[in-house]
This record gives structure tokens, C-alpha cells and sequence, in this order.
């Protein structure tokens, strides 16, 4: 039965895009079938990201009668090509994925059919989605890559999810903001069976100070309270929150400024980062 993951987070900039895309990669590197959907609608990155300019998006399915199957792009061959190229003998999933329009007229478009006379059929069409996929295909994991915050088409991708995942930073306006939209939108969403996470992300760890690579600090400072105060935090927000923390990525400055980021898992897979999202994934389908 297909699982259908929802990444979610108060505001932008938790790396919701980074992580929907290398976990789907790593899934369907294990031989899971993955269909990835951009769902944020109101800033979409996903064809950036994999450097893909498709000719019909989400926003073609969600506005005119085109069929969910027309707007998904297979892109099993990137993961193909890497086992190919490493002789790995790994059997791979189907890797497909779904974008969304990122020219104002289209975000406007969506927004404005969004009222109250298209709401209906707009979330019919997101309630359908999963049962709408190519009738070949049999996928294991939806993931959705949705808008921040609480907007109309953020709460319709979270509702058709079963498993949300909260990311966020450890800053305050973060962390508050969090915890308020947590209290406003996720009950409703967990009483109708929806798992919830959260993802705590970029936090402090892997750079550390070079005085205290060195040696050169003798005594507790600035970073060793940082470590302790993120720790702390985390307890605190897993009790206010009643949800569990499924991963902790730290702050891996050498993927976040790269120029081109790409999927990590496939060009770094020694990379610290591809463990954090092999311990993610086992989490995942053990919490399944």
C-alpha cells in the first residue's frame, strides 16, 4: 500500500526540497517505487534542482482536464545511470516526479481558482491523486514537497498524507513560529490518523570551531553551549509538540554552498549526510 510522506515546515529555508529529493532517491535506490510531487506551489524549486524544464506541470493538472499521468516525468534513469556507472548490482525502483509552475500567472491562476466555488474540486483532485498514477505503476511512497506555512495549498497537500514531517531550524523565531502552527493545524490532521515528526535541521555540529578542532580550548565555551542548549530544546519541543524528533541533520556547509546542488546521495555516497537520511528511511518503514 502506498505511503504518501508530506515535508512541512513554518517557514522556508529548512531544506524541505533537499531532503524530499534525496530521500526519494535513496528509496528508489533501495527498489522502492517513488513518485515526488512539488507541492510548493507558491515557490517551487524541484525542476531547478534536477535542471529540467518540462512542458506540462502540476499546475496543468490542477487548473485543466489533463490526467495526473500527463504531468509525470520518469527520472529512473538518473539513478539508473549512477549503478551502472559504480557496477553496483543493486536492483533500483521507479523514480518519478511531478512539477509545479513557477511563472506568476500560473501561482496566480492556482490562487485564484482556489476560492470558495473550486475548492471542492481542487482538494478532490489532490484526494484522487494517489489513485490517479499510471496504472502500470504500483508506487510504494508518494513524497511531497510542500509550501511553508499555512496556505490553502499547503493544508491540501497535508491532507492527504500520512506521515508529516515538520522541519525547522533550532532559531527562535523558528522554533515559535513552529510550535504556534503545530497548535493551529496539525491536531486536526493527527486525529484523522496522520503520523507527525519533526525534523530538526541544519542544526550546530559538523563545523566545528577550528581552536577547538586544534585543541587549543580548554574549557567549555560558546559552541559546547550551543550543543547542550540544542539538546535541551529538543526535549522541550518533542514534550510541547507530543511529537517524536525522527532525525537530526547538522549544518554540512560544503552541500548547502554548492553552487549546483544535486542529489547527494548519488554524487557524495560516503557523505555524512546520505547516513543521516539511511537512518531517516529505516525510521520511516519502521514507524510504517
Amino acid at each position: 500500500m502506498v505511503k504518501t510522506i508530506a515535508f512541512h515546515s513554518y517557514k522556508g529555508g529548512t531544506g524541505k526540497t533537499t531532503i524530499a529529493a534525496n530521500l526519494s532517491t535513496l528509496l528508489v535506490s533501495k527498489g522502492y517505487n517513488v513518485l515526488l510531487v512539488d507541492m510548493d506551489v507558491y515557490a517551487p524549486s524541484l525542476h531547478v534542482y534536477f535542471n529540467f524544464k518540462p512542458e506540462k506541470w502540476m499546475n496543468n493538472y490542477l487548473l485543466d482536464d489533463l490526467e495526473f499521468t500527463d504531468v509525470i516525468y520518469d527520472f529512473t534513469d538518473i539513478v539508473n545511470d549512477f549503478y551502472t556507472s559504480t557496477l553496483s548490482e543493486n536492483k533500483i525502483g521507479l523514480f518519478s516526479i511531478v512539477f509545479s509552475n513557477p511563472k506568476k500567472e500560473e501561482i496566480t491562476s492556482l490562487d485564484f481558482q482556489n476560492r470558495d466555488s473550486s475548492k471542492s474540486q481542487m482538494l478532490k483532485k489532490m484526494l484522487y491523486l494517489r489513485e490517479k498514477t499510471a496504472p502500470d505503476v504500483i508506487y510504494d511512497y508518494i513524497i511531497l514537497d510542500t509550501s511553508p506555512g499555512i496556505r490553502p495549498w499547503s493544508i491540501n497537500a497535508l491532507a492527504i498524507a500520512d506521515v508529516i514531517i515538520l522541519s525547522l531550524k533550532m532559531d527562535h523565531i523558528d522554533i515559535e513560529g513552529t510550535k504556534q502552527m503545530a497548535d493551529d493545524v496539525y491536531k486536526s490532521f493527527i486525529n484523522f490518523g496522520a503520523k507527525s515528526y519533526l525534523l530538526l535541521n541544519r542544526i550546530a555540529g559538523y563545523c566545528t570551531p577550528s581552536d577547538l578542532n586544534k585543541g587549543l580550548i580548554s574549557k567549555p565555551g560558546r559552541f559546547e553551549f550551543t550543543l547542550l542548549e540544542q539538546s535541551e530544546t529538543m526535549i522541550e519541543l518533542e514534550n510541547y509538540l507530543k511529537m517524536d524528533v525522527v532525525s537530526t541533520i547538522p549544518c554540512y556547509c560544503d552541500i548547502q554552498f554548492e553552487r549546483q546542488e544535486f542529489v547527494t546521495v548519488l554524487k557524495y555516497p560516503n557523505h555524512p549526510f546520505v547516513g543521516k537520511m539511511n537512518e531517516l528511511v529505516n525510521k520511516i518503514n519502521l514507524n510504517s
